[in-house]
């Protein structure tokens, strides 16, 4: 399995698990799980951050870094 072929992967937080439940109801085919410790995708990376971009546009969400 190449770097491009494995799910996203990432550790929790309240945060980020808001904003993949919100991507998750937004794209119907991406499943997210969770083991307690960290959130599971059914996608790569790529494909999440394309989901993960869709819905924070959707919802007129802007990250503000500082």
């Amino acid at each position: 399995m190449t770097k491009e072929e494995k799910p996203f992967e990432i550790t929790k937080s309240f945060g980020l698990g808001v904003l993949l439940k919100l991507t998750k109801n937004n794209c119907p085919d991406i499943k997210i799980i969770s083991n307690g410790k960290t959130f599971t995708s059914n996608v790569t990376l790529d494909k999440m951050t394309e989901a993960v971009n869709d819905t924070l546009e959707s919802h007129h969400i802007r990250l503000k870094v500082r």
